[in-house]
């Protein structure tokens, strides 16, 4: 009879764990277009070494761009392994980028969370650094900003909030990665259940169970 992993049929599987791939590469995509399109409109003048608030944006939005490559390549590695399910290196590749991106998606969630929080906290006077004026209420009679200084506030927040939005949906994904390699390495305990399901009175010996003992051996086709 043929081994389900987790309920599902390996050719199900391979599904599961290629549209994962796929989705992990989109929102990895996305992430990295949304830290590009925050440095460009609003970091690239937040320019002062100095300032803790202006090294913190600095530092999550590097951060953010780093957890959206791995996001992208740990996606890419998850479609290779929907084809090639034999592979031990393989499944441990991917495995362990899965973790890596879980762990970067939050630390970058708690990152952004921050700089969202000291933004308020400040009034987005560290993103306003750049003007020559002191006092918000003379934003409309500045001439020396490099920017329009109405809209970057609203602008950082908005950013910021999309790619919160992003890194949390990164978390999620990574983490099924996660638990689907967990199960084709048959780690043990994966939340305190055994990974592998058999059919009822199945007639081969424990030795020779295996996850593609009942899928042919050519490559699933895109």
């Amino acid at each position: 009879m043929c081994l389900r992993l987790g309920g599902l049929s390996v050719d199900d599987f391979r599904k599961v764990l290629m549209k994962t791939g796929l989705v992990l590469v989109v929102l990895g995509h996305v992430s990295f277009i949304t830290a590009a399109l925050l440095h460009g409109t609003v970091l690239r003048y937040v320019g002062t070494p100095h300032d803790a608030v202006a090294l913190q944006y600095c530092v999550v939005n590097i951060l953010s761009v780093t957890s959206a490559i791995v996001v992208i390549a740990s996606g890419i590695a998850g479609i290779v392994l929907s084809r090639y399910l034999p592979s031990t290196p393989l499944r441990w590749t991917v495995f362990s980028s899965s973790v890596a991106c879980a762990l970067l998606s939050l630390t970058c969630a708690l990152g952004l969370l921050a700089s969202i929080a000291v933004t308020f906290a400040t009034q987005g006077k560290a993103l306003l650094a750049a003007c020559t004026f002191g006092s918000s209420e003379l934003l409309a009679l500045a001439p020396d900003c490099p920017f329009d200084p109405t809209r970057i506030y609203s602008s950082s927040l908005c950013l910021w909030g999309i790619a919160l939005v992003l890194c949390v949906a990164e978390n999620v994904f990574a983490v099924r990665c996660a638990q689907l390699t967990h199960q084709l390495l048959e780690l043990r305990p994966w939340w305190g259940k055994s990974s592998h399901h058999m059919m009822p009175e199945s007639p081969e010996p424990v030795e020779s169970r295996d996850l593609l003992s009942c899928t042919s051996s050519e490559p699933l086709t895109l």
